[in-house]
C-alpha cells in the first residue's frame, strides 16, 4: 500500500495531466471550427427566394451558386469578403461577421429595372468559370454595370497616364465603408499612423513588400478598416500575426485594383 503523500501526488499528477489534455482538445476543436466554418444562407429579392445567384468568397476564391430554393453553403471565416451576383440583380459585397455562422443568414438582392440588353437566344451558352477565372469575370461584370449606369465617371484617361482618381472612385464602390467602426478594431487613422511612424510596419514595407501602390494606400487603409482587425493585434508580440493579415488582404486588394485599372483604361 502506497503512503498517503505518494498516493495524493499520483492523483494530483493524473488530474493535472487530464486537465492539460482537456485544454488541448478544446483548443484544437476551437481552431478547427474557426478555420473550417461555413456560411449557410438564403438569398431573397423583394418577392421571393432567388436561385442561380453566384456567391463568391473573394478572399479565398471559392465560388458556389444558390439552388432552386435560393439556398447556399460556402466555406468562409470572419472578415472574408463575399460577393453576390446575378444578371438580373445589382451586385452586393459584404464582409463576413461572426453572426453569419449562427444558423441560416438571409441576404437580399435588388432587381435591376430596364438596364439589360435584349438576349440573343441563338448565342451559345457561356462556359462555366471557376476559381480565379470566375472571380475576374464577375468583377468585370460588376464594373461594366457601374460603367453603364454612370458613364460620366469614365472619362478618357489623362494624356500622361492612368486617371487614378477615377480608379479610386471605382474601387471604393466595391466595398461599403461602415458608418461606425466596430468596437475594439483598428481604424483608418490607426492604420495611417502605424505605417507612418512604426519601425516595423513602414511605408517601404507597404509599397515594396505588400505591393500596395502609393496612390492607393489611403484606400487600402479603408479596405483594412472594413475587415475589422482586432486592435489587440497592434501589440508588439502580435506583429507577425498582423503582418500575415496585411499580406492576405493586400493580395485581395491588389486584385481589385488591377481589375479596376484595366476597366478604366478601356
Amino acid at each position: 500500500m502506497l503512503p498517503k503523500n505518494i498516493a495524493r501526488n499520483c492523483v494530483s499528477t493524473n488530474l493535472s495531466s487530464m486537465f492539460k489534455n482537456l485544454l488541448l482538445f478544446l483548443f484544437f476543436s476551437f481552431s478547427i471550427s474557426l478555420w473550417s466554418q461555413e456560411v449557410n444562407g438564403i438569398v431573397y429579392d423583394a418577392e421571393s427566394r432567388v436561385k442561380g445567384v453566384k456567391v463568391l468568397n473573394i478572399t479565398q476564391k471559392i465560388l458556389t451558386t444558390t439552388n432552386d430554393q435560393g439556398e447556399f453553403t460556402l466555406k468562409a471565416k470572419v472578415s472574408d469578403t463575399l460577393s453576390f451576383q446575378s444578371i438580373f440583380y445589382k451586385p452586393i459585397f459584404t464582409i463576413v461577421k461572426a453572426d453569419y455562422f449562427e444558423g441560416t443568414y438571409v441576404f437580399e438582392l435588388q432587381k435591376i429595372i430596364n438596364e439589360l440588353d435584349p438576349v440573343n437566344i441563338k448565342d451559345k451558352p457561356k462556359a462555366k468559370l471557376f476559381g480565379e477565372a470566375a472571380f475576374n469575370a464577375n468583377m468585370k461584370q460588376i464594373i461594366a454595370l457601374d460603367k453603364k449606369k454612370e458613364p460620366q465617371k469614365y472619362t478618357a484617361a489623362p494624356k500622361y497616364g492612368l486617371d487614378f482618381i477615377q480608379v479610386a472612385k471605382l474601387i471604393g464602390k466595391l466595398f461599403k465603408k461602415k458608418k461606425k467602426p466596430t468596437p475594439n478594431t483598428i481604424t483608418y487613422n490607426q492604420y495611417k499612423l502605424l505605417f507612418e511612424t512604426n519601425n516595423f510596419f513602414t511605408k517601404k514595407m507597404l509599397t515594396e513588400d505588400l505591393k500596395v501602390p502609393e496612390q492607393y494606400q489611403s484606400l487600402f487603409y479603408e479596405f483594412l478598416e472594413s475587415k475589422s482587425i482586432l486592435e489587440s493585434k497592434l501589440d508588439y508580440n502580435q506583429r507577425l500575426i498582423l503582418l500575415d493579415d496585411f499580406t492576405q488582404y493586400a493580395q485581395e486588394f491588389i486584385i481589385i485594383v488591377e481589375m479596376a485599372e484595366e476597366e478604366v483604361k478601356d
